[in-house]
């Protein structure tokens, strides 16, 4: 965002807000996964909402803290292992 690339600026939010909404937010299951996973859809509904912002506004601090919001799931992913099976 910094070097002013605006198309690509807008590809790289785009392709993350894809991901988000078709990749984390689409793998939710609203059946069995209860409380967790409403309250993991409104996360990513509130990320995709900032990064949009981000987008329109040229607002790194947006990208910054929607990055800062992945990496903490990403580590309690990392946390769980993946030799996890639910019950």
């Amino acid at each position: 965002m910094s070097q002013g690339d605006i198309p690509a600026k807008g590809a790289a939010l785009s392709k993350a807000i894809n991901i988000i909404d078709n990749g984390l937010s689409a793998g939710l299951d609203m059946e069995k996964g209860g409380e967790l996973a409403q309250n993991l859809s409104a996360l990513y509904d509130y990320m995709s909402r900032r990064l949009l912002h981000a987008n329109l506004h040229n607002d790194e601090q947006a990208i910054n803290e929607v990055s800062a919001l992945l990496e903490n799931i990403a580590d309690a992913w990392r946390q769980i292992g993946p030799n996890y099976q639910p019950d």
